[in-house]
C-alpha cells in the first residue's frame, strides 16, 4: 500500500501543477477576449434635454455603422388571418474594437416599443454634442407620452468591460473547456483520494474487533475489549468493526472497561477497508492521468486556435 499511495500522490501532483498552469494561462486569455476593455460606452440619458427646437442629424443603424438595432421576433400562432410579429428584447448596440483592436459591444440600452416595429425607430444624433435620440411612431394618448422619442442616451468616455456572450463558445477557447474538463478529472481523483488517505495513513494501525447488539466490543478471542458509547444521532451496525488503539488504552477510574467514542469506531474489517482503499487510489491515479492528458490536450489546441 505505501508504494501505491506514493504513485498517487505522484500522479496528483503532476496533475495539480499542469492542470494550475493551463488555468492560468488558458483562464487569462479566455477573460481579456470575452470581459475586454472599452474606450468609450453608451449609457441612458436625460429625456428632457431634447426638449425645445435642437438641430439632429441622422444616424444609421445598419451596415457598417457602430450603431445597431437588435431584437428576438416571433408570431402569435393563435392569430388567425395572418402572422402577426411579436418584438421582445429590443436593444440599441454600440460596436468598438477592444485593446486588441478586435470588433466588440461596448454598451446596450433597452428600447420600449409603444405599438411599432424595430424598422420604424430611427436614430439621430444632438449635433454638437455626444447625445442620441432613438425615435419612434408619435404617440399623443393612451399608454405611452406624448412624445416619439423612445429613448435617449449619451456617449462617453468612461473605460469599462463589457461581457461578449458570442465569444464564449469558439474555437478560440477550446483549450478553456479542455483546461475545464481536466480540472473536474482533477477534483474527482482528490475526492475519490480523500478517503482512501484516511485509512492509509492512520486507520490502517486500528484494532479489528466485534460490536455485539449490546453494544459490547470483543477481540478475536471472545475478551471484552470495551463498549460503544451511546449515541442518538449515528448508530454502528453489530459487526466486525475497526477500532482506535487508543480509545482502547485505559478503561478509566470507575470503569471495568474502556467506553469508546463514535468518532473511535468505523465498520467494516481491514481486509474490506484495504480493498476498497486500492480502488480508490486506483480510481485516482487514472483520474489524475485523465487530467494530465486533458492538460497536454489544450496546450495542443492552444497552439491550433
Amino acid at each position: 500500500m505505501p508504494q501505491s499511495l506514493h504513485r498517487t500522490w505522484a500522479a496528483l501532483a503532476v496533475a495539480t501543477v499542469a492542470v494550475f498552469v493551463l488555468a492560468m494561462l488558458t483562464g487569462r486569455a479566455f477573460v481579456r477576449d470575452v470581459y475586454p476593455e472599452c474606450a468609450r460606452s453608451i449609457e441612458l440619458g436625460n429625456l428632457g434635454f431634447h426638449k425645445g427646437a435642437v438641430p439632429e442629424a441622422p444616424v444609421a443603424l445598419d451596415g457598417d455603422s457602430p450603431f445597431h438595432l437588435r431584437f428576438d421576433q416571433k408570431t402569435d400562432p393563435r392569430v388567425v388571418y395572418g402572422m402577426v410579429p411579436q418584438y421582445s428584447n429590443v436593444r440599441i448596440e454600440w460596436t468598438d474594437v477592444d485593446g486588441a483592436s478586435t470588433p466588440c459591444t461596448c454598451g446596450s440600452i433597452p428600447v420600449y416599443l409603444l405599438g411599432e416595429a424595430p424598422s420604424d425607430l430611427q436614430l439621430s444624433r444632438v449635433e454638437g454634442t455626444d447625445q442620441y435620440l432613438l425615435k419612434g411612431r408619435w404617440v399623443t394618448s393612451g399608454y405611452g407620452p406624448s412624445d416619439d422619442v423612445r429613448v435617449a442616451f449619451v456617449m462617453t468616455a468612461k473605460r469599462a468591460h463589457h461581457l461578449q456572450s458570442d465569444r464564449i463558445f469558439t474555437r478560440q477557447h477550446l483549450p478553456a473547456l479542455i483546461a475545464l474538463l481536466a480540472m473536474g478529472a482533477l477534483v474527482v481523483a482528490l475526492l475519490r483520494s480523500r478517503r482512501a488517505m484516511s485509512y492509509a495513513l492512520r486507520r490502517y494501525t486500528w484494532t479489528e474487533a466485534r460490536l455485539t447488539p449490546e453494544g459490547l466490543l470483543e477481540g478475536e478471542s471472545g475478551a471484552t475489549l470495551g463498549t460503544l458509547e451511546q449515541s442518538h444521532t449515528s448508530r454502528v451496525s453489530p459487526g466486525p468493526v475497526l477500532v482506535a488503539p487508543g480509545a482502547l488504552a485505559s478503561s478509566g477510574l470507575y470503569r471495568d472497561v474502556p467506553i469508546v467514542p463514535r468518532r473511535s469506531i468505523i465498520e467494516g474489517t481491514h481486509a474490506r477497508w484495504s480493498g476498497a482503499t486500492m480502488q480508490r487510489l486506483r480510481d485516482a491515479r487514472a483520474l489524475a492521468v485523465l487530467s494530465t492528458l486533458c492538460t497536454a490536450l489544450a496546450f495542443g489546441a492552444r497552439l491550433i486556435a
